[in-house]
This record gives structure tokens, sequence and C-alpha cells, in this order.
């Protein structure tokens, strides 16, 4: 079998000449060494296929975007765990890693920057050890790392928002400004990227917005009921019973005090329940029969008053301010003091609240001495994929909007998709095409609207699985090959096709990390991928097409090889990235360059004898093993379940000399 990989640059007439003096072109016959036949896994003799790779470099085509290789870290992470531990930071700044994106996801649009507090059902809770705006800020400067930030569309406003803006990007004489230096900052941090929420498309954003799966709603704001129950699969640790309202326990004691999520708001209904298992059978018989049952001593509803002094000790009242959503009880000598154990579920209208448009109105008009782009969480259409408002509001969002956010994740894929290696191979394809097939609809319907600037895609949460019969796969060998394969993919997409921002799942933490900071810090295979890909930042990807052999992943054949291919800036080096996604076969291939001469070269491999292996033992098993290339190069082994990286360089001098001639 062959694999052949070339590629060629083309230059004008009298650089043409001069190149052919010195240039010199390698063919290489590719082999693949198949140790046995597997019909489930192969859909043809090996032996029989014939395979290419071949890369066009004569017209380098779009830059590399450095902030591809991005990761999360939330406000809840332990400071002292990551942004404050010497081997956190060093190994943030090993991988490369180019842009942090905080204070997280769903969290974000629950936190509270200015007072980092988190907005909880009845409580706002301070987050002393958490990450907060003056750490991150730290960080990212002690990394080198960029910062884009998930702006709370929740449970704040607009003007908080532009507030943000302010603080982080305003001069030092402005308002924010001045108080952003004074806490050790006097020059503005630049911060580009601004995403308006997070998912609020998902039903388990009922949790931590004040509305959710409402595309309206989110763009062009309101009120909301939150009354009544969503489906709460995801967040069954913080809310048990996927209440709409406010569900939290009493602390017990006299003049107790609670705060509401989602002020201002209006209609208030308070209801108290005995203890957990009072509350549990009330509130299933409610969302069962569509009325919450009223059993004294046990589920019971309590009414306002405007005043508490003149209450009987047993009176079960209660007073609140709609504005600021604070709800107060008695001292047990005026107005009847809830139990400790007990429990409560505040339902109520919440109103006036921004949406995206006014979101990035104020935003943009903050004080900034960096330009903004601005994200939406979600596409203004509905469940029918139909426009939520007429044309010329469609415009208006579509205006303001720079990028829009895709989280890619497979929560409809059925369970016997992930069940075997096999079946995985197709996963990076298959979510890759996804973009494609909604960006291709974003343009034809923006286009209809006259419109000549399409909004870019922000892969802002990616991971392989987030499934907790998987998660694992995150951390070991296999993960970093899907995900090596991933970036190929969006390196390969149409040039109309832009995307701006990929942040993998979670820098820190367990399963789903690049950095194991729960125990010794290790780095996962996957954060070796993104060290192998730190040197592309600003080259020009090149032109490729692939033949190999293929094999059925879970419902579709799936080639073994992909790569992708890209010029560095100054022309000096060849950056080529391949991955073999075969389970078992080894891919020996050789490489044909027609107009690039390299003098020397490296090739460095992720690869392990299984594909399950993992760095999480203390024993760095995968990390990214270099050799070096004789010239000319021979016999590129591709090992099976692996990233290969090469890089190809060519004499500085003539790069120096003549790249500027063929630039024009």
């Amino acid at each position: 079998m062959k694999t052949t990989i070339y590629l060629t640059l083309k230059y004008p007439l009298f650089v043409l000449v001069l190149f052919l003096v010195f240039a010199s072109y390698i063919t290489v016959s590719a082999s693949v060494q198949v140790p046995g036949t597997d019909e489930d896994q192969t859909s043809f003799p090996l032996s029989h296929t014939q395979s290419a790779i071949a890369i066009d470099a004569s017209q380098p085509g779009k830059p590399v975007q450095a902030q591809l290789w991005g990761s999360n870290i939330t406000n809840l992470a332990p400071a002292s765990e990551t942004v404050l531990h010497p081997q956190f930071i060093s190994a943030t700044k090993q991988l490369g890693v180019s842009v942090i994106r905080w204070p997280g996801g769903n969290n974000s649009s629950s936190y509270d920057w200015k007072q980092n507090v988190m907005i909880r059902p009845g409580r706002r809770q301070p987050q002393p050890d958490g990450v907060d705006i003056v750490r991150i800020l730290r960080f990212v400067q002690q990394t080198g790392a960029e910062l884009s930030v998930t702006v709370n569309f929740g449970s704040m406003t607009a003007q908080d928002a532009a507030d943000l803006v302010a603080f982080l990007n305003g001069p030092v004489d402005s308002e924010w400004g001045a108080r952003r230096a004074e806490l050790g900052f006097p020059k503005p941090i630049g911060v580009r990227f601004f995403e308006i929420g997070n998912e609020e498309k998902q039903p388990h954003m009922w949790y931590y917005s004040w509305t959710a799966e409402n595309p309206r709603k989110y763009f062009l704001g309101g009120d909301e009921e939150r009354r009544g129950f969503y489906r709460n699969g995801a967040n069954l640790d913080k809310d048990p019973v996927g209440a709409k309202g406010d569900f939290f326990k009493a602390l017990g004691g006299p003049n107790q005090n609670y705060v509401l999520r989602f002020p201002p708001i209006k209609d208030p209904k308070v209801y108290y329940f005995a203890d957990a298992e009072a509350a549990l059978s009330c509130i299933l018989a409610y969302r069962q029969n569509g009325v919450l049952p009223i059993i004294t001593g046990r589920c019971e509803l309590w009414r306002q008053v405007e005043d508490l002094s003149s209450q009987d000790r047993k009176a079960k009242v209660y007073i609140l301010d709609d504005q600021t959503g604070r709800l107060n009880f008695g001292d047990g000598s005026h107005g009847a003091m809830p139990a400790q154990g007990g429990y409560f579920l505040v339902e109520y209208t919440t109103i006036g609240h921004d949406g995206f448009l006014d979101y990035a109105r104020a935003m943009r008009a903050a004080p900034s001495t960096t330009p903004i782009q601005i994200g939406a969480a979600m596409l203004p259409f509905d469940q029918e994929q139909q426009p939520i408002a007429d044309a010329a509001t469609m415009r208006d969002i579509f205006m303001q909007m720079d990028f829009y956010v895709r989280h890619q994740y497979n929560f409809d894929a059925p369970i016997a998709a992930y069940a075997s290696y096999s079946a995985r191979r197709q996963i990076a394809s298959e979510r890759v095409d996804r973009l494609q097939e909604i960006h291709d609809r974003v343009t034809q319907y923006t286009t209809s609207l006259g419109m000549v600037r399409i909004p870019a895609i922000a892969v802002t949460e990616w991971n392989i699985f987030l499934h907790e019969d998987y998660q694992k796969i995150n951390r070991t060998l296999e993960g970093a090959v899907i995900a090596g394969e991933w970036f190929i993919r969006l390196l390969n997409l149409d040039p109309q096709t832009p995307v701006e921002l990929a942040h993998q799942f979670a820098l820190p933490g367990g399963n789903l990390s690049l950095v194991r900071s729960q125990s010794d810090h290790s780095i996962s295979p996957m954060g070796y991928l993104f060290q192998g890909f730190s040197g592309w930042r600003g080259a020009r990807v090149l032109p490729i097409s692939i033949s190999s052999p293929q094999a059925r992943a879970y419902d579709r054949d799936i080639p073994y090889l992909a790569g992708a291919a890209a010029l560095s800036a100054d022309g000096s080096t060849v950056y080529i990235a391949i991955t073999n996604n075969a389970e078992t076969e080894t891919i020996t291939a050789t490489l044909t360059l027609q107009g690039f001469t390299p003098i020397s070269g490296r090739k460095r491999t992720l690869s392990a004898a299984n594909y399950d292996a993992s760095n999480d033992s203390g024993k760095a098993i995968v990390t990214l093993q270099e050799a070096s290339l004789s010239m000319p190069v021979r016999d590129v082994t591709l090992p099976p379940h692996s990233v290969t990286f090469i890089e190809l360089r060519a004499d500085s001098t003539w790069t120096r000399i003549y790249l500027p001639i063929i630039g024009k």
C-alpha cells in the first residue's frame, strides 16, 4: 500500500528557477503492517488498498488561530490547588494553553464577580478560596495565556456586564480602570472575547439563570414565571426536586434572612415544609397533579405582610422586598420561626430582565482600550428552526453577534455509540461535520438578510465525554487521539467556516482535565497534544487531501489516517500532524516534498502500547517522544492509536531573503 505526502510551493519564475537549482524531492512508499484480519474492524483487505496524503503548499491559506488551544477554569476551583500552585502554573505554561475561559460554564450565570459570591437559592455564598477576578488576572499574566470571559447573563444585568468590560479594559483614569489599578493592574488587560451566558437553551440552566430554553427571552429579555418544574437531570445534586422557584433549607432561629435568586419579583408564594420527607412527598404530588397540597404542620403556604412587629408569635408570615428579593421571618415573638431542618419553596414572577441585545449594546458602550468580540450562547431560532423575530430585529441580533457558541457533547447519541474503541473512532469527524452543517445554515440565513459579515463559531466547551461511564477516556491516550483528529479537522474546515475559539472542558480537576490538580498535578495525554500543536500558532493552513484505509466505526466507515499541515509565518517550517486511529495497525509512510527543501527536521509521537494508557498512576507513561529525522526523510512510522507531529525546517537564510518577494 502507498501513502504519499506532497508539499508544493509556487513562486514567481525567477525565484522558481533559483529554487530548482537547490530543490530535491523525496518519494516515499507507505505500507500497512497488518497482524491479522478483523471483519468487524476492516471493510476491505488493507493490502489491496492504495492510500495517499497530498499537501499543496503553493498557496498557504487561513492563519492558524492561537485561540484554538484554550481551556476552562471555574471560579469554584480551589485556588490553592490551581492558580496559586507553582506546579499547576508550570504545567499550564508547559502545555502552551493559549486561552483561559473564566469563570466557567453553568456557574458563570450565578456568579457575582463584583462581590465574589455565588447566587444560590435563598443565599449568597462567598467564595474566599475560589478563583476570583484578581487571581485569574495574575494567573493569565504568569502563564502568558489570554483571558476570555463568560458574562453572567443569568442573575446580573447588562450594566454589570458593561462594568466588567470597563474593569478589564478601561483606561486607568476611568472609574473602573482606577479600581483595577488599586488591585495591582494599572494597565488595561485587553480582554477580547466575551460570551453572554452559557447553554441558556438547555433545561439545566433553570437552576442558574432567570430564564432557560427560550431563545426569544434570551435575546430580547423580559419576565419569566419561576413556577413549576424543569428536567433537572444535570442538577440532581444541587436541586433534587427540579423546581423553577427557589428551593432551600431553613436555617432555624430568630430573624431568618434569605435572598431570592432573581429579583425584582412580583406575586410571590412561599411554601414551608416541616422536613425533607414532607418536602419531597408534597412536591412529588405537585409535579404529578399541578397543585401543591396544603397539609397543616407538613406542607404550608405562609403569607406576606408589610411589618412583623405587630404579628402574633405563631403567625406564619414573612416580609419580602420585591426589588432586592430579601425574605425575612419572625423572631418567635413577632411572627413564627421556621424550624431548622424545614424547607422552603418560593415561587414568583421575575420581571424586567435584560436580554442579549441589551447586554451587547451596554458592553460596546463601555470604555475599552481593546475592541471586544461578543458571543451569543445560542442562535435566534426556535425549536422548529424558525426566526424568533422580524427581519429587522434578526438583523440587529446578528449585527451584535461576533460569534456564536457551540458546546460539543453527545447527549443525544445512544450509549452503544461509546461502547467500543472502533465505534468511538467517528466522534471527531461527526462533531466537526456538525459544526459545518450549523454554520452553513447560519450563512444561508444571514445572507438572506443582506448581511456580508457572518458570525464565527466558538466551541468554548469540548471534551470527548461528559457521561460518567466514559469520563476516564478523556485522561487516556485514546482521548488524545480523538482530540487530535478533532483539531486536525477544525484546521481543515472551509476557510468560510471560521472557528474563533475552542476551549477544552477543564484545565484543572479530575477525569475531564488537562492537569489533575486534585492529586499529583499529572498531565493527561491530551495535555501533551496541546504541546504538540504549540508551534502552529500564526502559521497558515495548507490544503490537504487524504485517502486512507478505512474501518467500520459505529455506523459509518472512518479512515485510519487524518492529517493537517501548515507553513510557518516566515516560511521556514512546515508543520504536519497525523493521527492514526487504528486500534492495532501500524502505518509506515514516506514523504515526498516538492517546492520545499528541508535541511533538518524532527518527529514527536504521542503513543503507548495500549490506547487506554494514562499518566494518572504518577508515572508519565504517555508523553511526546522525540526523534530526529535524517535528510532525506524515509520510513515515517505511525503507530496505532497515536498522534505524530513532524516539523521540517528549510534554510532560514534563504527564506529571509526570498519570502518577502514571494509574499508580494
